[in-house]
C-alpha cells in the first residue's frame, strides 16, 4: 500500500480513473453514435422487396405491369455461375475470401482519398453495398459507413456467399427502371436471367456502379467499354479462361427489350380498368409493391385484331372527310435546319440511322444526291414527319424530306382521297398532286409497299413510296364478350390510349340510335306479336304535353313503306314503324325489358327512346345484346379470372365489369299512362327470373326469334356488309340523328360485339355517315379474326316451343303458289300466320268486285 499512497501512486490511480471514465464514455459514445438502433438482420431474413405486379391474358400473355419498383425475383439457384461471377469480378473480386470487408482495399483506398483531399474512392465490398442499399440510407458520412462496416461483418456471420449475392443481385438498381437482375436481363436483353451468356453478363455486371453513364441505350460506348473492362477482370481474375474471353470480347450482346413489351400497348385500356379496380379492391400498395399475379379474361391476340380493326376504320373514316391541311408550313430558308431538325426526330424509326450523312437538300443536286443517298429504310405503315421539298406536276408526284438525304416520294394516285372537306356533300377526289401539297408544307406520311400494277418511282431502290398519313379527330370503341361466360375478349376505349385515357367503351354515354330498336322488337316478341305481325309505316307527329315539344320522327330516306310485317321494318330499320310499335307495346314495358337485359343508364320514359335518344354504354349494349344468342340468360361482364400473391394466395376470383360488381341498378320511373290499347293477346310463357333457370331474364324461344330477325338484318337489311364472314351472324346497325353516333352492334353464337364511333364533343360524323358505314366495318375486320378459330355453326334451335313455316317475304304470308319470294320462317309454336299469300289476293279481288257492283 505505500505504493498508492506515494505521490505517483495516486497521479496513477487517478490517471486510470479518469481513463476508466474516459473509456466508459467513449464506449458509450461509439455505442450511441454507431450500434443504437442498428437495423434488425431479421429484415434481411424476411427479404420482400417492392416486386412487378403482372396482368396475364386468356392464355398467360403478359398485357400490363404495375409497379414501384420495376423487380422481378429470380433464385440464386437460376442464376448462372458465369453470371454470378461477372459481378464478383466487377465488384468485389475477394467476395468468398473476406468476411465482410476488404481491409487491403480500405488502405488503398484511404490513401487515395488522402491524396486526393477528399473521397475519391471506395473499397465497398458486395457486402456493403448489399447493408446499404438494404439497411442503411445512401448518405456519404464517416457514421454511416462505420455503421455499414459493423452490419457486414454481422451480415457474413449469420447468412452464406449465396445468399448475401442473391440479396445484391435482386435488389441492386441497373438503370432503364429496372431493379434487380432479373428485371435488368429483360430490359436490356430481353430474355431470362438463366439464358444470359458471357458476353451479356459482363455487360450487367458493369452497370450498377454508374446505371446511367454505362446505359447502353444513352451511351453504348461506354457501355462497351464498361463491358470489355468487366470481362478483362473476369480473366484476369481466374473466372474465366482465355478462350472465352476473347470469345465473349469479340462478341457485344444485342440492346433489345422483351418482345412482349409490344404486347403492353395495345390493352392499355383495359389494364387502366384492372388497376383502377384493384386499387379501389386491395390497395395501391400491394398492387404496386406485391408482385401480384392478375388473371385476366382478356385474349391478346383478339385485342391486337380489335386495336387494328378499330384504328384501320377510324383512319378510313377521316380520309372520307378529306385533307385538313399541314401541320406547319417551313419556309425555304428554314429548310436545312428543319431537315436536320427532322432527322432528329425520326432516326429512331429508322432501320439504319447510322448510315446517315449530314447533307442538306437543294434543288441543284438532284442527280448527285440520289446517286449518294445512303442505305436508310424507312418503317412500313410508321408515320412519321415529313417536309416537302419538291412537287413534280408531271409525274404528279411529291418528294419528302425525312433526315438529311432520307426522302421519299408521294405519288397522286396514293392521296386521292386528300379533298378539301365540306360537311355538306361527299369529298371529291383529288386530281392534281398540287391542290393538296405545297414546297414546304410539313405532314406525316407513311411509307407503303410498292404496288407491281401502280406507278413506281424513278429511283425505286433509293427512294421509298410513302403516302399522306392524317391522324383521326374521330374516336371509337370496342367491345367483345363470350356469351357464355360473360368473359371479356377484347376491349378498345379510343384509337390512341397514350393521347386519351378516356375510356369509351365504358365510361362513354352515347345515344344507341336506332341500335335501340331490337330491345322493342324483342319486347314485341314478348308481349304476343310474332315476326311478320303487321306494323304500319305512316307519318305521325307527336306533341309533348308538358313541354309542348312537337317531334315528327322521319326514316333515313324521308319515305313512307305502309303496311308491312314486323320482320322487314326491323332488317331496313323503319322509323316510325318502329315508333309505332314502340307506343302498342308500351313505353314501360319495352323499359323494364331492356333493364333485365343489362341496360342499367336511366332511360326516359317517351316516344323518343323508340330511336335511341336515351344514352348508355357500350357495355350496357353489348351485355344486352348477348342475351340473344346465350339463350335468354342474363350475361355478366367479367374482366378479372384471378388475382394471386407471390406466395400462391387467392385474393380475387371471377370480377365482374360494370356497376353491377356493386349491385343491380333500378329505374324508379313512374309508369306512363297506356297510349293505346293492346292489339294482340299476350302470349308471354311466364315470369323469366323464376324457375330453375335464375338467369334466365327472357323465354329461350323469344331469343331465338329475335337472333332470327337480326340475321336478317344482315342478311337482307342494313347489315349486308357483314355477310363477307361467310357464316351465321346477326346484328343492328345504328346512327343518330344529324349523324351525330354510329353503331354496329352483332354477334355470332359465340362472341357479342359492339362497335361505337363518334366524336367526343357530339360533332357530326360527316356527309353520309352511318353505322353500316363507320362501325360496321370495323365489327366485320374484327370478328373475321375473332371467328377464324370457331367452327361454322348457327344459332340453335330450342328443343321446344318452335316451328318453321314457308312465308312469303313480302307479305309475311304463308306462301303458296302466288308468292314470288319465300323463306322459311321460324314462329312460337301455334303463332304462324294462317292466311297464304293467294287468298289475301282472292278476299282483295272480291273486294274490288264489291266496288264495282256498289258504284
Amino acid at each position: 500500500m505505500p505504493f498508492l499512497q506515494s505521490r505517483i501512486g495516486r497521479s496513477l490511480l487517478i490517471l486510470a480513473g479518469i481513463a476508466l471514465i474516459a473509456g466508459g464514455a467513449a464506449g458509450y459514445w461509439f455505442y450511441d453514435q454507431f450500434l443504437r438502433d442498428l437495423p434488425d438482420l431479421r429484415d434481411i431474413e424476411d427479404y420482400s422487396p417492392a416486386l412487378t405486379s403482372i396482368v396475364l391474358d386468356r392464355n398467360g400473355r403478359p398485357i400490363g405491369e404495375f409497379f414501384e419498383e420495376q423487380r422481378r425475383l429470380v433464385p440464386i439457384g437460376e442464376i448462372p455461375r458465369h453470371v454470378q461471377l461477372a459481378f464478383v469480378a466487377a465488384e468485389d473480386k475477394s467476395f468468398f475470401e473476406h468476411e465482410g470487408l476488404d481491409y487491403s482495399s480500405i488502405a488503398r483506398a484511404a490513401l487515395a482519398n488522402l491524396r486526393g483531399g477528399g473521397i475519391r474512392q471506395g473499397a465497398s465490398t458486395i457486402t456493403q453495398q448489399m447493408v446499404k442499399s438494404l439497411l442503411l440510407t445512401p448518405e456519404r458520412t464517416f457514421r454511416r459507413k462505420i455503421r455499414e462496416m459493423i452490419l457486414a461483418r454481422r451480415i457474413e456471420e449469420h447468412f452464406t456467399k449465396d445468399e448475401i449475392l442473391y440479396l445484391y443481385v435482386n435488389q441492386i438498381y441497373f438503370g432503364h427502371g429496372a431493379w434487380g437482375i432479373g428485371q435488368a436481363a429483360r430490359a436490356y436483353f430481353g430474355k431470362e436471367v438463366p439464358d444470359l451468356t458471357l458476353s451479356e453478363s459482363a455487360l450487367l455486371a458493369g452497370l450498377p456502379q454508374r446505371p446511367s453513364a454505362y446505359s447502353p441505350y444513352r451511351d453504348p460506348e461506354a457501355a462497351e467499354r464498361r463491358r470489355q473492362y468487366v470481362l478483362e477482370r473476369m480473366w484476369v481474375d481466374g473466372f474465366i479462361d482465355q478462350n472465352s474471353y476473347e470469345e465473349a470480347l469479340a462478341n457485344p450482346p444485342e440492346i433489345g427489350g422483351p418482345s412482349e413489351d409490344d404486347d403492353l400497348e395495345p390493352a392499355a385500356h383495359f389494364v387502366e380498368l384492372v388497376r383502377r379496380h384493384l386499387f379501389e379492391a386491395i390497395g395501391s400498395d400491394e398492387v404496386l409493391r406485391g408482385g401480384l399475379i392478375i388473371e385476366t379474361t382478356l385474349d391478346l391476340e383478339l385485342q391486337r385484331a380489335a386495336v387494328d380493326a378499330l384504328r384501320e376504320g377510324l383512319e378510313a373514316h377521316d380520309k372520307r372527310q378529306g385533307y385538313r391541311g399541314p401541320e406547319r408550313t417551313v419556309s425555304p430558308d428554314q429548310f436545312d435546319a428543319a431537315i436536320v431538325s427532322l432527322g432528329q426526330r425520326n432516326a429512331e424509326f429508322f432501320t439504319n440511322p447510322d448510315a446517315q450523312e449530314n447533307t442538306t437538300l437543294s434543288e441543284d443536286d438532284g442527280e448527285e444526291r440520289d446517286a449518294i443517298l445512303p442505305p436508310v429504310t424507312l418503317p412500313l405503315e410508321t408515320a412519321l414527319e415529313g417536309l416537302v421539298i419538291e412537287i413534280d406536276s408531271k409525274k404528279q408526284e411529291a418528294r419528302i424530306a425525312f433526315s438529311p438525304g432520307v426522302t421519299g416520294v408521294v405519288h397522286l394516285d396514293d392521296v386521292t382521297w386528300a379533298g378539301e372537306p365540306n360537311p355538306k356533300r361527299r369529298v371529291r377526289n383529288v386530281q392534281k398532286i398540287s391542290s393538296i401539297f405545297s414546297v414546304g408544307d410539313l405532314a406525316r406520311f407513311v411509307r407503303i409497299a410498292d404496288s407491281p400494277d401502280g406507278p413506281q418511282s424513278d429511283t425505286p431502290t433509293l427512294e421509298a413510296r410513302v403516302a399522306l398519313f392524317q391522324e383521326p379527330i374521330v374516336q371509337g370503341a370496342l367491345l367483345s364478350l363470350d356469351n357464355h361466360t360473360g368473359d371479356v375478349l377484347a376491349l378498345v376505349g379510343g384509337y390512341d390510349y397514350a393521347q386519351s385515357e378516356f375510356n369509351r367503351a365504358v365510361q362513354a354515354k352515347r345515344q344507341p340510335g336506332s341500335a335501340f330498336k331490337p330491345f322493342i322488337y324483342g319486347a314485341a316478341l314478348e308481349k304476343g306479336y310474332t315476326p311478320v305481325s303487321e306494323v304500319v309505316d305512316r307519318p305521325v307527329v307527336y306533341t309533348d304535353p308538358v313541354s309542348g315539344f312537337v317531334w315528327a320522327p322521319k326514316n333515313y330516306g324521308r319515305k313512307f313503306y305502309g303496311p308491312m310485317p314486323m320482320r322487314n321494318a326491323l332488317k331496313k330499320s323503319i322509323n316510325n314503324a318502329t315508333v309505332h310499335l314502340f307506343r302498342d307495346v308500351g313505353v314501360n314495358f319495352v323499359i323494364d325489358f331492356s333493364e333485365r337485359l343489362g341496360i342499367q343508364s336511366p332511360l326516359s320514359p317517351d316516344l323518343s327512346l323508340a330511336l335511341g335518344s336515351s344514352s348508355v354504354t357500350l357495355l350496357e349494349l353489348t351485355q344486352a345484346y348477348a342475351v340473344f344468342p346465350n339463350q335468354g340468360r342474363r350475361v355478366l361482364p367479367h374482366f378479372i379470372n384471378q388475382v394471386t400473391t407471390r406466395d400462391g394466395r387467392i385474393l380475387l376470383e371471377r370480377v365482374p365489369l360494370g356497376s353491377e360488381a356493386q349491385g343491380d341498378s333500378s329505374n324508379d320511373i313512374a309508369e306512363p299512362e297506356q297510349v293505346a290499347q293492346e292489339p294482340h293477346t299476350n302470349l308471354e310463357t311466364g315470369n323469366p327470373e323464376s324457375g330453375e333457370d335464375a338467369d334466365r331474364v327472357i323465354s329461350e324461344a323469344s331469343a331465338y326469334l329475335m337472333c332470327d330477325l337480326l340475321k336478317a338484318v344482315v342478311q337482307e337489311g342494313t347489315g349486308r356488309k357483314a355477310r363477307r364472314l361467310g357464316r351465321p351472324v346477326a346484328g343492328k346497325t345504328g346512327t343518330t340523328n344529324e349523324q351525330g353516333d354510329a353503331w354496329f352492334m352483332g354477334f355470332s353464337p359465340d362472341i357479342t360485339t359492339g362497335v361505337w364511333v363518334g366524336h367526343d364533343d357530339n360533332s357530326v360524323l360527316g356527309f353520309g355517315e352511318t353505322g353500316a358505314g363507320a362501325a360496321l366495318p370495323i365489327w366485320t375486320d374484327f370478328m373475321q379474326v375473332a371467328l377464324a378459330r370457331q367452327p361454322v355453326r348457327d344459332f340453335d334451335v330450342p328443343p321446344e316451343n318452335i316451328v318453321f313455316a314457308r312465308i312469303d317475304r313480302k307479305t309475311g304470308l304463308l306462301a303458296d303458289t302466288a308468292s314470288h319470294d319465300a323463306y322459311f320462317q321460324p314462329f312460337l309454336e301455334g303463332t304462324a300466320p294462317e292466311r297464304t299469300v293467294g287468298q289475301k289476293e282472292s278476299m282483295t279481288d272480291a273486294a274490288r268486285a264489291l266496288r264495282d257492283d256498289i258504284f
